[in-house]
Order: structure tokens, then sequence, then C-alpha cells
């Protein structure tokens, strides 16, 4: 990870990473590595995830997305943040890529199984963040400050 994108590893939930020895060539003596499952995204790998997703809605200035100009035939479900719309969303086997609100922290990605038991910490990390569904082109966003967890289908370009 570099200094901006990802540089706070040790802030996402320790189910999801722990510390290794870094490899001989590297300058650090410990480093930062996704727990079994989980893949701790690169820059270059966030970024296409966040086109294929995030980007393709129309966005508030603080990141999140204008539902208000979101085509309701796209919505799914928009309600109260709550961790059972959530554990329904993951219902579903195939992969979830977790967007948080700040690059500090890498994006993952794992199984929605493995998200699924993860729940709760990654709810607690930070307020504003994203499960996108590459297979299944959703995406979910959780905004603790509108108290709304809300699904839709990503518009296709």
């Amino acid at each position: 990870m570099s200094d901006g994108y990802g540089g706070s590893v040790d802030r996402l939930p320790r189910s999801m990473v722990k510390v290794v020895r870094a490899p001989a060539d590297d300058s650090r003596l410990l480093m930062w590595v996704g727990r079994s499952g989980v893949h701790l995204m690169d820059l270059a790998e966030h970024q296409q995830s966040d086109r294929a997703s995030i980007q393709r809605f129309p966005q508030n200035g603080d990141s999140s997305i204008a539902w208000a100009s979101v085509p309701s035939a796209l919505m799914i479900r928009s309600g109260r943040d709550d961790e059972l719309a959530i554990a329904d969303y993951l219902r579903e086997e195939g992969d979830v890529v977790i967007m948080w609100s700040t690059l500090a922290l890498p994006s993952v990605l794992l199984s929605a199984a493995e998200a699924s038991a993860r729940i709760p910490e990654i709810m607690a990390t930070v307020p504003l963040l994203w499960l996108y569904r590459p297979d299944r082109d959703l995406v979910l966003e959780r905004n603790y400050f509108d108290d709304t967890v809300t699904v839709a289908r990503i518009p296709q370009s």
C-alpha cells in the first residue's frame, strides 16, 4: 500500500488483517496482509471497482450516492441502517468488494460468506461504505449519518 491509499490498514477489522514479517527485500520489518480469504486491493484494483460501481451514480459532496437522482427502476431497497438488510444482501454466494469512505483504508475483496460473518466489525469501521457485488451488478451503500442502507442495480454505461 502507498502512503496515501491504504496507508491505514491497521484500522481495518482485525478479523480481516494480520501482521507478518516483511519479505527480505522490503525496507519494513513487518507488514499488514489480508487474512485467509481476504484480499487487500491495490490502488489500481480499487479504482477499477470504483469506476464499475460507485462512479456510475450521481454523488453528493461527501461522496455518498445522490439517491434522489437515481432512477427508481434501479432501486431495490432503501431503509433504515440495519444489519439484517446487509445480511440479506450478502445471502447469495459470490464476491464482495468493500469500499470505505476514506482512501486511507484499502478496499477489500472477499466472499459474501466471509463478509456476512464480519458484518458488525465492517459496520463499525467507518460511517459511510459501499458493498459492491461485481457478479451481480449491485451496490449497497451504508450511510450511518443518514441512518440508511440502500441497494441498487448499477447503471449501465
